[in-house]
């Protein structure tokens, strides 16, 4: 399709997590829109990452997967609720979740900097998704074009924060979030954050080290890096209510009912955060 190969000059990132994500959107138009994304950029990296971190697709699913899960525990007919999705790239959830749950949400808003022009050409068209194209750091500009879009700072909202935390500094991140806070805490936080060497396993640490410099060289500078405590003190300064932290041996015991890939905590260098704010 030439029309879609000047769209689609992208963050190597973005392709990078779909192309390995893809099997999680298997009918209707979330793989339509998969079908139609020319992955040829993101092959090499592909191929020289999962040559030497076999278990680098399985984690991408699994953090995918989790945030799923969570969702699953709010979607309910009846009670729609909001969606955010901050730095959305070009992952379809937004239509996996609108088919799978069409009385359980009243609208989706994804925002990110680019690939919106994609998206447009590409997703059907409903009224209840909303694609913004911003920054999500630009916190003088994104709470007005929310609004604008139709966003309803009193209805729940789920706000998911899927790999973007490793790309932006603390200030940014809480300045990011002030404007969904609530007074009663009732907006679900998803995200999850990069460890540290520090808390990885000695056998986990080469793997750590090649996805980390994988991206840096990528992005041409540092990815920020979160303890469990430094992340529990931003949602102290956010006054949220955590619901909990999972390592991604939680996660895919949570998952899976039991642990093949990962038996420690630190393995798989992420973690997941689950917070009221």
């Amino acid at each position: 399709m030439d029309l879609l190969e000047p769209r689609l000059k992208v963050a190597p990132t973005a392709a990078l997590v779909l192309s390995m994500a893809r099997t999680l959107y298997t009918g209707g138009p979330a793989e339509s829109f998969c079908e139609r994304i020319d992955f040829s950029e993101a092959e090499p990296l592909v191929k020289q990452l999962t040559e030497s971190i076999k278990e680098l697709p399985e984690l991408l699913l699994l953090r995918k997967q989790f945030i799923r899960y969570q969702l699953r525990r709010v979607l309910r007919p009846g009670r729609p609720v909001q969606i955010c999705f901050l730095a959305a790239g070009l992952d379809p959830a937004s239509l996996y979740l609108l088919e799978k749950y069409p009385d359980a949400i009243s609208q989706i808003f994804e925002i990110d900097q680019g690939h919106m022009d994609v998206k447009r050409l590409l997703y059907p068209r409903d009224s209840r998704l909303h694609l913004i194209l911003a920054d999500v750091t630009d916190t003088l500009r994104l709470p007005g074009l929310l609004l604008d879009a139709g966003y309803l700072p009193s209805s729940p909202t789920v706000i998911i924060m899927e790999g973007l935390s490793p790309y932006i500094t603390d200030t940014q991140f809480l300045n990011a979030l002030q404007f969904f806070r609530t007074p009663n805490k009732t907006n679900m936080l998803v995200l999850d954050y990069m460890l540290p060497e520090s808390a990885v396993p000695a056998a986990s640490v080469p793997g750590f080290r090649l996805i980390r410099e994988s991206v840096e060289r990528l992005i041409e500078g540092s990815i920020q890096l979160y303890s469990r405590q430094d992340m529990l003190r931003l949602m102290a300064v956010l006054q949220g209510d955590v619901a909990g932290v999972d390592s991604m041996q939680d996660v895919e015991a949570r998952l899976n009912g039991r642990n093949e890939l990962f038996y420690a905590e630190g393995e798989g260098y992420i973690e997941m955060i689950t917070c009221y704010i």
